[in-house]
Protein backbone atom coordinates (compact mmCIF):
# COMPACT_ATOMS: atom_id res chain seq x y z
CA UNK A 1 0.00 0.00 0.00
CA UNK A 2 1.19 3.53 -0.64
CA UNK A 3 2.97 2.69 -3.88
CA UNK A 4 2.12 4.73 -6.95
CA UNK A 5 0.90 2.96 -10.03
CA UNK A 6 3.06 3.11 -13.15
CA UNK A 7 0.35 3.17 -15.83
CA UNK A 8 -0.85 6.35 -17.47
CA UNK A 9 -4.11 7.71 -16.11
CA UNK A 10 -6.26 10.21 -17.96
CA UNK A 11 -9.13 12.44 -16.88
CA UNK A 12 -11.50 13.94 -19.42
CA UNK A 13 -13.90 16.45 -17.83
CA UNK A 14 -17.24 16.17 -19.60
CA UNK A 15 -19.32 18.56 -17.48
CA UNK A 16 -19.08 20.89 -14.50
CA UNK A 17 -22.41 21.19 -12.74
CA UNK A 18 -23.67 24.37 -11.10
CA UNK A 19 -23.93 22.47 -7.79
CA UNK A 20 -20.14 21.92 -7.72
CA UNK A 21 -19.96 18.38 -9.07
CA UNK A 22 -17.56 17.39 -11.84
CA UNK A 23 -18.53 14.73 -14.38
CA UNK A 24 -15.57 13.05 -16.02
CA UNK A 25 -14.22 9.98 -17.78
CA UNK A 26 -11.33 8.20 -16.08
CA UNK A 27 -9.06 5.85 -17.98
CA UNK A 28 -6.21 3.77 -16.67
CA UNK A 29 -3.57 2.62 -19.11
CA UNK A 30 -5.77 2.73 -22.19
CA UNK A 31 -7.72 5.85 -23.16
CA UNK A 32 -10.22 3.70 -25.07
CA UNK A 33 -11.32 1.98 -21.87
CA UNK A 34 -12.81 4.38 -19.37
CA UNK A 35 -15.41 4.75 -16.67
CA UNK A 36 -17.74 7.67 -16.21
CA UNK A 37 -17.50 9.25 -12.77
CA UNK A 38 -18.90 12.18 -10.83
CA UNK A 39 -17.35 13.78 -7.75
CA UNK A 40 -17.54 17.04 -5.85
CA UNK A 41 -14.86 19.51 -7.06
CA UNK A 42 -12.52 19.02 -4.09
CA UNK A 43 -12.77 15.23 -4.23
CA UNK A 44 -12.17 15.37 -7.99
CA UNK A 45 -8.95 17.35 -7.48
CA UNK A 46 -7.79 14.91 -4.79
CA UNK A 47 -8.66 11.95 -7.02
CA UNK A 48 -6.63 13.40 -9.89
CA UNK A 49 -3.64 14.13 -7.65
CA UNK A 50 -3.73 10.69 -6.01
CA UNK A 51 -3.83 8.94 -9.40
CA UNK A 52 -1.38 11.35 -11.05
CA UNK A 53 -3.96 11.68 -13.81
CA UNK A 54 -3.17 13.71 -16.91
CA UNK A 55 -5.90 16.16 -17.89
CA UNK A 56 -7.09 15.68 -21.45
CA UNK A 57 -7.25 18.88 -23.49
CA UNK A 58 -10.51 19.70 -25.29
CA UNK A 59 -8.71 19.13 -28.61
CA UNK A 60 -7.48 15.68 -27.56
CA UNK A 61 -10.92 14.79 -26.22
CA UNK A 62 -12.48 15.75 -29.56
CA UNK A 63 -9.99 13.54 -31.45
CA UNK A 64 -10.69 10.60 -29.14
CA UNK A 65 -14.45 11.08 -29.49
CA UNK A 66 -14.13 11.16 -33.30
CA UNK A 67 -12.27 7.84 -33.18
CA UNK A 68 -14.86 6.32 -30.85
CA UNK A 69 -17.63 7.50 -33.17
CA UNK A 70 -16.02 5.58 -36.04
CA UNK A 71 -16.24 2.40 -33.99
CA UNK A 72 -19.83 3.07 -32.97
CA UNK A 73 -20.87 3.60 -36.58
CA UNK A 74 -18.74 0.77 -37.95
CA UNK A 75 -16.85 3.09 -40.28
CA UNK A 76 -13.23 2.25 -39.72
Amino acid sequence: MGQRQTHECYVNVTNRRANGFVEFDFSFGDADLYIEMILPERAFEEFCAHNNAARVSPEQAARWEAEREKWREGGL
